[in-house]
């Protein structure tokens, strides 16, 4: 069972939802314990009250770390492998990218690639309470209610970086992440070299790193629904300059080459623009490629 909460009025410029997960994997057959999370740009904070999950940034068959029993998931430039087993029980925060800097008074680049960041380093021992009431709870809506009892409390004031970023952002998704640094410049009134220092210190990674991750994961949704499309004709559509860049920036980001994805692992199930915890329905196999469909809600 999966279920999404908005949180309240007062977090919603840093919060996208909260998600609360109930599966228990003996009795689930029809999704691989093996996930493959693609980078995608967003910071995430788990609370995990069942079984605790392993992870890797190795690769799915290195051996795994175990989770924390809440963390924070940093920004990521590579793929992650999840492997799941027992009763998942969890709640999963889902901060908007410009989000974590509202809540935490950091530089959240000391935060990037680190897959499992325990919130007691974070926000103490509060979190820790938090994970109990969260267990104790009688139902979802008083988790969500606890959620919001909890951010409220850590939010920050906003400021004229969050403006900056917001607009970035904005404009990236619009471009489907070909936006140009040279182009805002005038329309922010910053520097390209300012804004990326801003991005990396409130978002924790440049604003090229985000256009690579729209393009990347909007490849996906290209391929999921015309499996067809050859590499190179993606490669163009989707803003590169030719198709090697978009081979370099696959590989980076998927831990595969894009020559190789007719082959996938059926053992591995892959998870794009962060939608975790969804199935695949069947998709027809091309004899070029056969990428798994994100697009329907596990329940």
């Amino acid at each position: 069972m999966v279920k999404k909460y908005p949180p309240c009025s007062a977090l919603k410029n840093c919060i996208d939802h909260y998600m609360m997960v109930d599966i228990d994997w003996s009795k689930t057959h029809q999704i691989a314990s093996i996930w493959r999370l693609i980078p995608f740009g967003q910071l995430s904070v788990l609370f995990l009250y069942g079984d605790l999950h392993g992870y890797s940034t190795e690769g799915a068959s290195s051996p795994m770390a175990t989770t924390q029993g809440a963390f924070m998931v940093g920004q990521l430039t590579k793929p992650i492998w999840l492997s799941f087993s027992g009763h998942t029980r969890l709640v999963k925060v889902q901060l908007k990218p410009s989000g974590a800097q509202q809540l935490l008074p950091m530089d959240l680049s000391e935060l990037t690639d680190n897959p499992c960041i325990d919130l007691e380093n974070l926000w103490g021992n509060q979190s820790r309470y938090l994970t109990e009431q969260l267990y104790s709870a009688s139902s979802d809506h008083q988790r969500a209610t606890l959620l919001d009892n909890f951010f409220k409390k850590m939010l920050l004031p906003s400021n004229q970086q969050s403006a900056y970023i917001d607009y970035t952002l904005q404009q990236l998704h619009i471009s489907n992440g070909n936006c140009r640094l040279m182009a805002l410049e005038y329309k922010l009134g910053i520097t390209g070299r300012q804004l990326e220092r801003v991005f990396k210190s409130r978002v924790g990674l440049k604003p090229k790193d985000i256009g690579r991750f729209i393009r990347m994961n909007a490849a996906f949704d290209v391929l999921s629904a015309q499996p067809d499309t050859p590499l190179t004709t993606l490669a163009y559509q989707l803003g590169y300059y030719d198709p090697a860049h978009f081979s370099k920036d696959f590989s980076q980001l998927t831990g595969l080459l894009p020559s190789k994805l007719k082959v996938l692992s059926k053992d591995e199930f892959w998870v794009t623009h962060g939608q975790c915890f969804k199935i695949e329905p069947p998709l027809k196999v091309s004899p070029h490629l056969h990428i798994p469909s994100m697009d329907n809600t596990y329940h």
